[in-house]
């Protein structure tokens, strides 16, 4: 009974960290409350349970904090949510520790950052939901590079050719990308003319261009082609593309990975 009323205690303050700090720790509360990290881990579990917070890899975060933000900024329907998420936890196991990346607009990237919030690594984007996510982290220890520019409101991105010649001073390891389509033959498709722009200036700097899409992408064209598949160092799409579809990607020599 008496570390049931001591857990309860600890959860109360721990509420209180995240209320007052939106983002917490593991390894920052076990020091503070001298307990293992494997007795906050299940402080948090309890916590998320009873809809107080909401866990995230090395910690936890206020859920009322999100979900005001994306009232605020970014309210709409993420459409294919699950593959999404799917292909961004893929994506995540090529990014290595000191890594310099750069990430598009897309809501794949924004997936995407959501699992990279606590690697040492460096990330350039355009996207304003890219560098949010990293504002209530504690101890954050990546380093942010924002290239701005003309607003996007659609895409909450900046685009323009302030934001290219930004991109021009920089060298990336690993551009991550997504699409409104990609064809075979006809390349990687983005129906704004002005994103594709910057989309291409990230290719130009990068030692690798990784397309992240949706099987349903394949074959489809939209406005502006602005880079040929056979420039794309490798695409990592859902379990939906089909088997003739894969074969047809491997036979035309393009590295092709499928998100478990």
């Amino acid at each position: 009974m008496r570390n049931n009323k001591v857990a309860i205690e600890r959860q109360k303050e721990i509420y209180a960290l995240v209320k007052q700090s939106s983002t917490v720790r593991v390894t920052n509360l076990s020091k503070r409350f001298k307990v293992t990290a494997e007795t906050i881990r299940r402080d948090l579990e309890q916590m998320e349970r009873e809809g107080l917070v909401e866990r995230i890899h090395g910690g936890a975060h206020l859920i009322q904090q999100r979900n005001e933000e994306s009232t605020l900024l970014f309210n709409r329907e993420i459409p294919n949510l699950q593959l999404k998420k799917s292909i961004a936890a893929e994506a995540a196991k090529l990014v290595n520790l000191g890594d310099i990346i750069a990430l598009d607009s897309s809501d794949i990237c924004y997936e995407l950052v959501k699992l990279l919030v606590y690697y040492d690594i460096t990330v350039i984007s355009n996207s304003i939901r890219v560098t949010l996510e990293f504002l209530n982290v504690p101890d954050v220890r990546a380093k942010i590079i924002t290239v701005g520019g003309y607003l996007n409101k659609d895409l909450s991105s900046f685009i323009g050719t302030n934001t290219e010649k930004s991109i021009e001073g920089y060298n990336v390891d690993k551009f991550f990308f997504s699409c409104n389509g990609f064809h075979l033959d006809y390349g990687v498709y983005e129906n704004n003319e002005v994103e594709a722009q910057v989309k291409y200036k990230f290719t130009t700097i990068s030692e690798e261009s990784i397309l992240l899409a949706e099987h349903m992408k394949f074959g489809q064209k939209s406005l502006m082609s602005f880079i040929e598949m056979d420039k794309v160092s490798k695409v990592i799409v859902d379990q939906g593309l089909g088997i003739h579809d894969l074969t047809t990607f491997k036979n035309k020599g393009i590295h092709i990975e499928l998100a478990k």
